[in-house]
């Protein structure tokens, strides 16, 4: 056993060259950048322990390299003063993992090997990059722009449109649903205008020929009331049943039977028109009064021809019964002209037209002497001439004469004077 003292063993791991000494031992700044750039895409990729990542990745993945130790990968990225072999970078570089941009990380090493030696790796055809802070290559076109930049900047650009693309695609799909949302409700709305505005059509016609059925109705009420005779407006000719309870929606003639009969006919034909659009809205008087803001004893009067109503109550009648102001205010015009001798001349005509009961004829016994005019023993033969016409009815021929213009109002008044002396 050797006593002597033992030579201390070697430590066959190279020392930690830092940034520095590298810079201090290369042949000019770029190189130093170079064999910098080198090292940290090991140190960023690889990381602790990444030269000896590079030798495991270079035998497993079957990458030749003469000589190739952890020694030698060492020297040259630490005591080469033009920076590492281009052999040795793309070695480095094909040991990166696989999710790097290896066709990037090679056109910038290209760059820096070109700054740092004056000329392009022998053999390389790829495209170089600009390093960051360098001109751009002369008559190489591909160096301008750094590759790596360039392939950043289109990610985040695509990345950008992707997903501007996906915002506006949403926004046009959510536009299109709701522009087909709004078309189908506007379809249904259409349909349902359409079928509205057809019930709507036949509803006012229903309303007009009721409307018409009302006028007529009642211009002949005013026409029977006006024209016929007084013994036959409650005698029909034909006798029909009454209908049932349950079809007579509307009951007829119950405010008619109020109407005064001692009321001037002008001023009944006036009644009768309102009473008849009442009943035809079954309107009693107590509602019409108070939906026309009329006194109930003033609407009472109204209805029963002892009152002829001023214009304001002509206006709210009209509305609330929907009957014609035209027609309304003729029979008010005509209601309202008559004056107290014309009420007192109307009494006069019913009395005089009315016939007098049959008298019974005197008997003989009680005739003293034979005189021959006299007209019991001798009664006068039957007249040749006929009978005069009713004082009524001439008056009434008279009346409807003036009111088609035949005769003028002085004719009028003065045919009506020679009737009315002949009283």
């Amino acid at each position: 056993m050797s006593t002597g003292q033992r030579e201390p063993r070697r430590n066959a791991r190279p020392y930690t060259v830092d940034e520095d000494t590298i810079r201090t031992r290369s042949a000019n700044p770029d190189a130093a950048e170079y064999t910098l750039y080198v090292r940290s895409l090991i140190n960023d990729y690889l990381g602790f322990g990444g030269q000896a990542k590079v030798l495991e990745h270079a035998h497993n993945r079957g990458l030749h390299y003469p000589g190739l130790n952890r020694q030698k990968l060492s020297e040259q990225l630490s005591r080469y003063r033009r920076g590492p072999t281009w052999e040795m970078t793309e070695l480095i570089i094909a040991c990166l993992p696989d999710s790097c941009d290896t066709a990037g990380i090679r056109a910038l090493a290209a760059g820096w090997y070109q700054c740092a030696r004056g000329h392009l790796p022998d053999g390389y055809n790829g495209p170089v990059s600009r390093p960051p802070g360098k001109p751009g290559q002369r008559n190489v076109p591909e160096s301008e722009p750094a590759i790596p930049v360039l392939q950043r900047q289109v990610a985040r650009l695509q990345e950008r449109l992707r997903a501007e693309t996906e915002r506006h695609v949403s926004n046009l799909r959510t536009s299109e649903n709701a522009r087909n949302q709004a078309v189908r409700q506007a379809n249904q709305l259409e349909v349902q205008f359409h079928q509205v505005r057809e019930e709507l059509l036949r509803v006012r016609s229903i309303a007009a020929e009721i409307a018409t059925i009302r006028e007529e109705y009642a211009r002949q009420c005013v026409a029977l009331e006006l024209l016929a005779a007084p013994g036959l407006r409650t005698t029909p000719i034909i006798d029909l049943p009454q209908l049932p309870a349950t079809h007579r929606r509307i009951r007829f003639g119950l405010l008619v039977a109020t109407i005064d009969a001692q009321a001037p006919p002008t001023r009944r034909a006036l009644a009768r028109y309102l009473c008849v659009y009442a009943e035809f809205a079954g309107i009693p008087p107590a509602e019409l009064a108070t939906r026309a803001d009329i006194a109930t004893a003033v609407t009472t009067d109204i209805l029963a021809g002892r009152h002829v109503p001023t214009a304001a109550h002509a206006t709210r009648l009209a509305d609330v019964l929907h009957c014609e102001p035209d027609t309304l205010r003729h029979l008010i015009s005509a209601a309202g002209s008559s004056t107290a001798l014309d009420e007192d001349f109307w009494s006069i005509a019913r009395s005089v037209d009315t016939p007098p009961p049959p008298e019974t004829p005197p008997t003989a016994g009680g005739v003293v002497g034979m005189d021959p005019d006299n007209p019991v023993t001798r009664p006068h033969p039957d007249p040749t001439t006929p009978l005069a016409t009713p004082i009524v009815d001439r008056l009434r021929q008279v009346a409807a004469l003036h009111q088609q213009g035949v005769i003028s109002d002085g004719e009028h008044a003065e045919q009506r004077a020679r009737i009315l002396g002949e009283l």
